[in-house]
């Protein structure tokens, strides 16, 4: 999973940061990617994409545009996962497309060659972001799964209520005959028809609820707090992310 790191995360700042927590981030990362600080080749590009996220982000009218740019990005990586058509129109001046490049692994990389901490600290940080990209595939697989499951079984109950239509249709008709024979009351209190009715009630609301819920399991805000959220603020605390250098 190539995750990509955009303007909050890259300050190491959560979307609701005020403009003091911003400057305050922005100095913190500074320190770690300036380049007369910072001797990688990657290092220029990030300080610069650093420096970007500080002015987009300190400027309102740019902050509002770019927030609404996170939430276009959502919907077309969703409709990239789920093979749908992008259903959002791009402000096509604005392109904030750059400053998603730089991913995790980049990050990463750099972070085990130049980072401060300790080589036990870098270890444990090497098992850590393993250990949530495997959770976050094996999320994503079983998210997958559900919905397979869901839609599935939505497609198997419609199927039997087709072909059981004329066999449902008979039994209509008895417990028809059987109301006239012994009686409304005494025909729903037996506990046979009872059972019957709360058994195909039940499998009659599955066949309507399991697409939704299908829709539901890989919708793009779980498809975001996935991605966005449980990935790369795992990352962030393995690696020690935004603490002052």
């Amino acid at each position: 999973m190539n995750s990509e790191m955009n303007y909050y995360e890259l300050l190491g700042v959560s979307e609701e940061a005020s403009k003091d927590e911003i400057k305050k981030a922005y100095k913190v990362q500074m320190k770690k990617w300036h380049p007369d600080i910072n001797k990688s080749k990657e290092a220029p590009e990030i300080s610069k994409k650093i420096i970007e996220a500080k002015e987009t982000l300190l400027d309102d009218d740019k902050r509002k545009r770019y927030d609404l740019s996170l939430k276009q990005d959502v919907q077309k990586n969703y409709n990239k996962f789920n093979h749908t058509q992008d259903q959002y129109n791009y402000d096509k001046n604005t392109n904030y497309q750059e400053a998603r490049k730089v991913t995790k692994w980049e990050y990463f990389k750099e972070y085990l060659k130049f980072g401060k901490d300790s080589n036990f600290r870098k270890f444990l940080a090497i098992i850590g972001v393993g250990l949530e990209t495997l959770l976050c595939f094996v999320i994503k697989i079983l998210l997958i799964t559900l919905a397979v499951i869901s839609n599935f079984g939505s497609y198997l109950i419609m199927m039997t209520f087709s072909l059981m239509a004329p066999v449902l249709g008979l039994i209509l008709l008895i417990i028809i005959g059987t109301i006239m024979t012994n009686g409304f009351f005494k025909t729903i209190t037996d506990s046979s028809i009872i059972q019957a009715t709360i058994i195909f009630g039940v499998l009659y609301i599955l066949m309507l609820v399991l697409p939704t819920l299908s829709r539901k399991i890989i919708s793009p805000k779980v498809f975001d707090i996935l991605y966005n959220k449980i990935d790369i603020n795992l990352f962030k605390k393995c690696v020690g992310y935004g603490k002052n250098a």
